[in-house]
């Protein structure tokens, strides 16, 4: 499936405010993936919101930009995620 509508401002608003993405993540030697409770300091953890979203990039370089191709191949994204729902990807179990 192909992102709905155009632009960049479409494919954001795929997003569901889930704030998993914004969480720090340690990856382990085997590939393992596990979350921490810890945030980004930008999020605000009752609405799920980036209190800098439109320049997060300027402010926090390190805020990863979800594109279509990073959404194939990151495998911490979950299925409920609104950017892997739209384009039909599931995790394998």
């Amino acid at each position: 499936m192909k992102k709905t509508g155009t632009g960049e401002d479409s494919w954001e608003q795929l997003c569901e405010k889930c704030g998993l993405c914004c969480f720090e993540k340690i990856e382990d030697e085997s590939g393992a993936i596990f979350f921490t409770s810890t945030p980004c300091r930008y999020l605000d953890v009752v609405t799920r919101e980036c209190r800098i979203y439109h320049r997060r990039f300027a402010i926090f370089p390190e805020c990863v930009r979800l594109t279509e191709e990073l959404v194939r191949e990151l495998t911490w994204l979950h299925d409920d995620c609104g950017y892997r729902k739209a384009l039909g990807l599931t995790r394998k179990r």
